[in-house]
């Protein structure tokens, strides 16, 4: 009767203890708060202002975005081929990205990526004044 106490003390410590023994790697790793499709050289596939195409425009427009050690960095060739180079965030829901140069705040509102495709609208000074334009960039 001892002997079948003994086993069954065994065969309990030994199911208490499977769990923690468990190979599976259950180590959460950090989380990459940066969608990797972002992560590149964008240039200008249509850009609209209101129902108006202006893409021949923006020939030489380019948006690259980068991100090293924590650092978001972006480059902006504008339509004019002058440039801006600054820092970047994104919103938590991934919709608005706001580029910072120096003290300039450029916000692109709407945004959709994928791995082929960055759709955003944004504000810029036109030839009239400041005109709202929905930019849908590809990879360069």
């Amino acid at each position: 009767m001892k002997i079948s106490y003994y086993i069954w003390g065994l065969m309990m410590a030994i199911l208490l203890v499977m769990p923690a023994c468990n190979n599976s790697n259950d180590t959460p790793t950090p989380g990459n708060t940066t969608n990797q499709n972002l992560l590149k050289t964008w240039k200008a596939s249509q850009v609209l202002e209101g129902s108006l195409d202006v893409t021949g425009e923006f020939g030489q427009y380019r948006l690259t975005l980068a991100e090293a050690n924590g650092n978001k960095t972006f480059t902006l060739i504008k339509r004019d081929g002058t440039s801006l180079t600054g820092s970047w965030e994104i919103s938590a829901d991934e919709t608005t990205i706001t580029l910072t140069a120096n003290s300039n705040t450029i916000t692109l509102s709407g945004v959709s990526v994928s791995a082929s495709e960055l759709k955003y609208t944004t504000d810029e000074q036109g030839k009239t004044g400041i005109v709202n334009l929905s930019f849908t960039l590809v990879p360069a």
